[in-house]
């Protein structure tokens, strides 16, 4: 099948880094592609994980991309082998071969890792950079997995003003590290840490 033009505007733009390019990529596609994962995965919660991180790796190794379908094709492709890949890890999961799969993943993922930690370190950065009640609110909201009325009953303040800080939080925490990252990963990142 050969590309079309649209696909290959997208696939180009994509492989020189163009965040708004990504940004329509992921909006375009996201909510059909959870859908799709979800033929397979019903867990809503797994469906998009996996479309998450389909889209991290997809940015992460964007430069490398060899794409000879279209779009559509190769995006659902991909999901299909994760969704195989994910079903089979829950089959094996807890047998000895467990251990012997996950060494091999971890050579195969070195690079991956190692990207995944400098992205860890910069929302670390920006974390350090949040005023320090924003910064403990925050903390408690996201690491620790306190409701916004759990932590006003702690500070002694309103459940207005813990979510005052939660949202400048994340407001600067967006603007910091969109310096590194198109907003679209950037909302997942913030969704799950």
């Amino acid at each position: 099948m050969v590309v079309s033009n649209h696909d290959y505007i997208l696939l180009e733009g994509l492989k020189e880094g163009n965040v708004k390019i990504y940004d329509y990529i992921f909006h375009f596609h996201y909510s059909g592609m959870v859908v799709f994962v979800q033929k397979y995965i019903p867990d809503q919660a797994v469906a998009d994980d996996i479309v998450q991180d389909f889209f991290v790796k997809l940015w992460i190794n964007r430069e490398h991309l060899n794409i000879e379908t279209s779009l559509k094709s190769y995006f659902f492709a991909s999901l299909k082998n994760r969704c195989i890949d994910h079903l089979r890890h829950e089959v094996i999961k807890g047998k000895a071969e467990k251990n012997l799969l996950e060494k091999v993943e971890n050579l195969n993922d070195e690079r991956n890792l190692l990207i995944e930690s400098e992205l860890r370190d910069q929302i670390n950065l920006a974390i350090d950079k949040l005023p320090p009640a924003c910064k403990e609110i925050f903390i408690m909201n996201r690491f620790e997995g306190l409701k916004p009325a759990e932590i006003a009953l702690k500070k002694g303040i309103s459940v207005r003003t813990v979510e005052t800080h939660i949202g400048k939080a994340l407001k600067i925490l967006k603007r910091e590290l969109s310096l590194y990252l198109p907003a679209s990963l950037v909302a997942i990142l913030l969704g799950s840490i």
